[in-house]
């Protein structure tokens, strides 16, 4: 029996495009304007996946949770998306959608409707929005946010690993904001910017006279935190005597103050971070293996900016709106002459430096463009020095040059491809090079692009021509 399909929209552009992925598809297609026109074929049989915005799904969901969703969301909303698939939708499509992007995502999303009985549905939380958001529309970022739907209602800890200003907390907060914890305490502790000697007692607190200072009893961040969620941020940076005690109080779900001797319960749930290899450093006795495990129940990595395609743009006009406000400053716009810049810039403090380059851009800023004088120094000298030297990254090694002559030696040595020299041999070359550059950058687009000196357009166009995709592995077409 074919698989079926029902959409839900009033929109004829993504009506179009569904109609002729499940034709691509050989599916059953079906198209309602709206729920009540659907509740009739609903009630009668569910369909293998249902396609529809969030708003639709919210209803969906309360009368038919047993169906399987496929969502569309607006650009930019990743609380959409977090809430979607946290809710039990399948996966989500972000507009503009592409007949490639809607063939893709129906053909998977059928897949995984055929291995589920029922998706996991969840009593809808209280809304509130954050003050921060995380932004972002690049492939890795919307991994991230089903990444973050699925494992935030699960009641385990979590370990967030990636460099340094990608923003680990805010995702901390984001598992806390969709987690049945919320509501209860959400604290966060930076381990390494409190003394060795002082965070034992941060974290579990110490009873009068446990040590020199000590004048009266103090909570920790366990015991005022029963309930809800403990951040510990840099976890790589804990002692090993420090270690040991975390990993009793998690174990035993009980701890005692410093100087104590009283058991207190604890419920408590643990999000760590870390811009360390905690791998690395349990082979140096640095770490607790047992510990390692225990904090790594469920794991996030968040990646680089510099492998987030054009999400450096769209945060830097998301921070540009915040800090008008915030700074009382009046720019509107960012000049042409800077995204290029934000774009190719390697960003080694990621997020955290891209929001403080504008704010310090807005308070040099006079008049309501953003323009590139404006920018911290070390952004507009990696600027000047692409545009006085373009083609320095052109340049080849004597050893690179003697062995790219040997194989066009091999080629034009080759009778068969007499004629046809030319055409064949820089084909070959240029999907040899291509392949090579997305296996070193494990399938990312962005830095591959990069490496080879061409746009992301440029480098899908020339995959396409040579029949390269991109799985989870590279695939040669071989």
């Amino acid at each position: 029996m074919d698989d079926s399909v029902l959409l839900i929209t009033r929109d004829g552009r993504i009506a179009e495009k569904a109609h002729h992925a499940c034709l691509e598809l050989k599916a059953e297609f079906s198209h309602v304007q709206s729920l009540d026109h659907a509740a009739e074929l609903l009630d009668a049989r569910l369909p293998d996946l249902i396609l529809c915005d969030y708003a639709t799904f919210e209803q969906l969901r309360q009368r038919w949770p047993g169906a399987c969703v496929l969502i569309y969301t607006e650009p930019r909303d990743s609380e959409e998306a977090i809430k979607a698939i946290k809710h039990g939708a399948i996966d989500y499509l972000v507009r503009p959608i592409s007949p490639e992007a809607m063939t893709r995502q129906i053909r998977e999303a059928l897949r995984v409707s055929h291995d589920i009985n029922v998706p996991a549905v969840f009593d809808s939380p209280s809304e509130s929005p954050d003050i921060d958001r995380i932004v972002g529309e690049s492939a890795p970022m919307r991994e991230l946010y089903k990444l973050i739907g699925l494992i935030a209602p699960r009641d385990v800890n979590v370990l967030i690993t990636g460099e340094s200003g990608t923003g680990k907390e805010m995702v901390a907060r984001a598992l806390y904001h969709h987690s049945p914890r919320k509501g209860k305490t959400f604290l966060a502790i930076s381990c390494a910017a409190i003394p060795e000697t002082l965070l034992e007692s941060e974290l579990f607190g110490h009873e009068k006279g446990a040590f020199t200072g000590a004048d009266r009893q103090r909570m920790g961040k366990f015991e005022q935190c029963d309930g809800g969620t403990l951040f510990l941020d840099e976890i790589g940076d804990i002692s090993l005597s420090t270690q040991i005690k975390l990993l009793r109080a998690i174990q035993d779900c009980s701890f005692q103050r410093l100087g104590g001797t009283e058991q207190i319960n604890c419920d408590v749930r643990i999000v760590t971070a870390t811009n360390q290899s905690l791998e690395q450093l349990i082979d140096e006795r640095r770490f607790r293996e047992d510990l390692y495990h225990r904090l790594k129940v469920a794991s996030i990595h968040l990646p680089p900016l510099r492998e987030r395609e054009v999400d450096a743009v769209l945060l830097a006009h998301y921070f540009l709106e915040r800090y008008n406000r915030r700074l009382g400053t009046s720019v509107q716009s960012v000049s042409p002459e800077v995204l290029p810049v934000f774009l190719k810039y390697a960003w080694p403090g990621n997020v955290r430096e891209l929001e403080n380059s504008i704010k310090s851009a807005l308070v040099l800023a006079r008049g309501s463009v953003l323009r590139l004088e404006h920018l911290p120094d070390e952004i507009k000298a990696s600027a000047d020095a692409a545009s006085a030297d373009p083609g320095r990254e052109s340049s080849i090694t004597p050893a690179a040059e003697e062995e790219l002559r040997a194989g066009a030696e091999r080629l034009v040595s080759d009778p068969s491809l007499a004629g046809a020299l030319h055409r064949t041999g820089i084909g070959l070359i240029e999907r040899e090079m291509i392949l090579l550059c997305l296996q070193r950058n494990k399938g990312l687009l962005a830095p591959a692009a990069r490496q080879l000196g061409i746009s992301r357009t440029t480098l899908r166009k020339k995959m396409s021509e040579h029949g390269i995709t991109v799985t989870a592995a590279i695939d040669r077409g071989e």
